[in-house]
């Protein structure tokens, strides 16, 4: 990137919304590259711990330049992987519907506020796009500004009875970065046809504890 700071339309994009779609970023080789070694892996995650080449080319992503500036522009320097990559859509949990996320109540280690022009973003997601989604395909769905509401998210639309209009199905094109707040509400709608790939990769800011790790006694700890 040839510029220190993210532009005033940026910072009030994410401010507001929750989220930044960045289209574009990689090009097409490099998605044709990564839907080949999905290909031959066959898998939806561990990607990081694959043979190589296949491995470089995920481990690549966790130092493309633009992902790593916009990162340090918003979480700030010493953020971390906190959930290795895996396909969305394809993992445990993911076709239970409704949503996640919410900053009411505030738990500190994975909220978002600005306060006299400091900001922190303790959580956040990045998502590749490796294929088109289309409108009305499934996959990434969020409540805009959400992130930072300071009122109890209603049960039916956590769980998916009620939408109540508020639900947005993100559409993207092979190669697009969207950049989600942690505490943006957030989940996953079920593909209307063939499961598209949308590769995720879970951040976290310094200092800040959001899973618990795939340790002996993690669940205790």
């Amino acid at each position: 990137m040839d510029r220190q700071m993210m532009s005033n339309e940026e910072n009030y994009a994410f401010d507001v919304a929750g989220y930044l779609h960045l289209p574009g970023i990689l090009g097409k080789e490099l998605v044709g590259a990564l839907n080949e070694a999905l290909d031959e892996v066959g898998e939806s995650e561990g990607m990081l711990g694959w043979p190589q080449p296949q491995r470089a080319l995920f481990r690549d992503l966790l130092i493309q330049p633009q992902l790593v500036w916009y990162l340090n522009q918003l979480m700030g320097h010493g953020f971390r992987l906190d959930r290795a990559p895996r396909l969305l859509g394809l993992g445990q949990g993911d076709d239970r519907g409704g949503l996640a996320g919410g900053d009411e109540p505030r738990n500190p280690s994975r909220a978002y506020y600005i306060q006299n022009g400091r900001r922190c973003t303790a959580a956040l997601r990045a998502i590749w796009a490796l294929e088109d989604v289309e409108e009305g395909a499934g996959g990434v769905q969020v409540v805009q500004a959400s992130h930072k509401s300071n009122v109890a998210t209603p049960a039916d639309l956590l769980s998916g009875v009620d939408d109540m209009s508020l639900v947005k199905q993100v559409a993207f094109e092979a190669g697009d970065l969207f950049l989600l707040a942690g505490t943006t509400l957030q989940g996953f709608r079920a593909w209307t046809k063939e499961p598209r790939r949308l590769l995720v990769f879970d951040y976290a800011a310094r200092a800040m504890i959001q899973s618990k790790g795939p340790g002996p006694g993690a669940d205790a700890d």
